[in-house]
This record gives structure tokens, sequence and C-alpha cells, in this order.
């Protein structure tokens, strides 16, 4: 009775099973070009004004000429805030000593065309025409 029992059990946990792992299936070629689809390659993005793909970044610049890619990139790259500054306090030629020609040119474009509109907009707003009248209240003088 040992002798069967041993028998079943050498049969089921047997030292060679275990030092042979099951080898593993090769990917195929299209397998592994999804993976690096997925996990590799980098997919620019694209303008959705003008649809072309976004080569530009917080230190690069577009190359074209485009302005709506010039307006997207003043939009998501660049601080206005540190362009004011240097702009009030030194003056156009410093910024285009900083950061070239072609961007001071866009940068007068885009502010001509988006910035102003919309800030001389907000400035009408707050300008009250009538001070004892609140907007939005049900209580007028």
């Amino acid at each position: 009775m040992d002798d069967v029992l041993s028998d079943r059990l050498t049969e089921v946990v047997s030292p060679k099973e275990l030092s042979n792992p099951v080898p593993q299936r090769m990917p195929t070629r299209k397998e592994i070009g999804q993976w690096r689809r997925l996990n590799i390659t980098h997919v620019a993005a694209t303008v959705t004004a003008c649809g072309h793909k976004v080569k530009f970044d917080k230190n690069r610049a577009p190359n074209s000429n485009c302005i709506e890619c010039w307006q997207a990139y003043f939009y998501t790259c660049v601080d206005l805030e540190g362009i004011h500054v240097v702009l009030t306090t030194k003056g156009a030629k410093e910024l285009e000593r900083q950061r070239g020609r072609k961007f001071v040119r866009a940068f007068h474009g885009f502010l001509s065309q988006c910035l102003l509109p919309s800030l001389k907009a907000e400035a009408e707003n707050l300008v009250p025409s009538d001070p004892t009248v609140i907007e939005g209240s049900a209580i007028t003088s």
C-alpha cells in the first residue's frame, strides 16, 4: 500500500517537472509593433484650428508662420506674466534680444488680435455706468 501511495506522490510532484519551466511563447512581429506603438512611440498632438502637428514646447517656439500655431503656443507654453515684466521694465529690444525677432513679431500679433480686445471688453465691464445701480440686484434707486 505504501508503494502505491509513494508512486502517486512521485508522479504528481516530480523534481524533473519543477526544474523545467513552461517555455514562453515568442511574440510575433505584429505584437511587438503594437506594443511599441502603445509604450514607446510619441504621437504629436495637433492644433485644432489649423490641423498642424504640435512641434513646439516650453523651450522651443513654432517654426512655421501659422497664426493659429503661434496662438496655441502663447496660450499653452509661454509665461505671459514674465513677458509682461520684461516688456514693462526693459522694453521690446530686450525681449527681442532674449527671444528673437520672429517671437516678438508673433507676440505683437497675438497681443493685438487676442489679448487686447479681451482686456478692453473686461475693462468696459468693470466700469459701472451708474454707481447707485447694482447689477443683478432686485433693489434699484
